[in-house]
């Protein structure tokens, strides 16, 4: 596991409503990036909300896999 980190449930959740305490996450990407992310989130209709909690979640348990190899 990373240190510091807490372990977190690997499945994202698409269909949970916002009853769960939340927090902002900001970040800065480059602009074709982004509109990229936007155009795939209206084509699959998926909230951006949905599609970056999954993305944090499979980048969380990507690094935690690696961690754990070592």
């Amino acid at each position: 596991m990373l240190k510091g980190c807490a372990t977190i449930n690997p499945e994202p959740r698409h269909d949970v409503e916002m009853a769960e305490e939340t927090r902002e996450v900001r970040g800065r990407i480059p602009k074709e990036l982004k509109i990229a992310f936007e155009i795939a989130c209206a084509r699959l209709e998926f909230t951006q909300t949905a599609a970056l909690e999954e993305a944090i979640r499979d980048w969380l348990k990507k690094k935690e896999s690696a961690a754990n190899e070592k």
